[in-house]
């Protein structure tokens, strides 16, 4: 079990981004985030941008939105320092907007995208996803859940249930930094080393267990390479993808032998999930296959390991776990 994934500080990369943009030019979210390789990302260079370490020396101001309004600065900082710097580098501002944008827009970033290398890395290992029937049962099934606290890190937590009482049979949880900030269709790299240290300590308890619930979506993706399906084949393992909220996708009628179960059309008219309504809730839940497993396999387990929560008996059982160790890890962690 293996996977050589890149060493990515994004901030590091946006930072030497914002160095590249040249005195009396401005940039905007967008540009900055294509430069990094997935135009996606400008929600989060956005927020990161607000809250970021800034200094006096900081160009930060220099990026603006789409069009020339300068929109937000620094957090605790007005806007009108924003202009107030930019006019004093030479940028006609007027109504707290860029005039000229068009002929001051910087764009000539050099970066070697590295979100475009994680994209290209998840169409690697959605082409090694095998649909594969579960016509069995297993008796163990476990749940992996992250859950993050406001100091930044992040608790994994997995729970093993046994399907006939559905009772927990063991349960373990890991705490760190995440490897990612959380960026649409991304999830993979903010919380696969966290999966994937989760899964060699339930490993080593119980070696054949064959069976894991995933906090997330399967090839319910847009590039069919979702958390639950990357978890999967790293780790060359049964998963199932369940997730609280639709990413992609649109409704097929069901067919004749869908158990009346809708199916969720993802792209090019290819099923990919099911919409599940559990008994305790008026929500659904969006269930795929991730690895070893086609999608009526997914649905009919998720079935058979679901009993008084809205989740699937390992999945609640370690979404409350990594709540609650991350609510005392940061607990802790104030209070030295």
């Amino acid at each position: 079990m293996s996977l050589d994934l890149p060493l990515l500080d994004l901030e590091a990369e946006l930072t030497a981004l914002l160095a590249q943009i040249p005195r009396g030019r401005v940039t905007t979210y967008g540009d900055l985030a294509d430069a990094l390789g997935f135009r996606t990302a400008a929600r989060w260079v956005g927020v990161y941008l607000r809250l970021h370490p800034h200094t006096a020396l900081c160009p930060c101001h220099r990026v603006v939105r789409k069009g020339g309004e300068l929109g937000l600065y620094v957090e605790g900082r007005e806007p009108t320092e924003k202009a107030d710097r930019l006019i004093a580098e030479g940028v006609p501002v007027c109504d707290q907007r860029v005039e000229h944008f068009d002929e001051l827009a910087f764009r000539d970033f050099h970066s070697d995208k590295p979100l475009a290398r994680l994209i290209e890395l998840q169409h690697e290992l959605a082409q090694r996803v095998r649909l594969i029937p579960q016509h069995d049962v297993p008796r163990l099934a476990a749940g992996l859940d992250v859950s993050y606290s406001r100091d930044g890190m992040a608790t994994g937590a997995c729970a093993i249930v046994e399907n006939r009482s559905g009772r927990v049979v063991w349960s373990t949880t890991h705490r760190d930094r995440p490897a990612l900030p959380y960026i649409p269709s991304l999830l993979t790299f903010r919380e696969l080393p966290m999966l994937l240290a989760l899964f060699e300590r339930s490993r080593q308890e119980f070696p054949e267990l064959d069976l894991y619930f995933v906090d997330g979506n399967g090839i319910l993706h847009p590039r069919g390479a979702g958390v639950a399906a990357c978890f999967g084949v790293v780790a060359d393992v049964p998963t199932v993808g369940v997730a609280k909220s639709l990413l992609c996708g649109r409704l097929q009628p069901p067919a004749d032998d869908s158990a009346d179960l809708p199916a969720l059309l993802a792209v090019e008219d290819r099923v990919v999930g099911a919409v599940l309504m559990p008994p305790s809730s008026s929500r659904p839940l969006y269930v795929s296959p991730g690895q070893k497993m086609d999608v009526a396999s997914a649905a009919r387990l998720t079935k058979e390991f679901t009993f008084d929560h809205r989740l699937p008996e390992p999945l609640y059982w370690a979404d409350r776990l990594s709540r609650a160790q991350a609510k005392l890890g940061a607990k802790s962690q104030a209070d030295r």
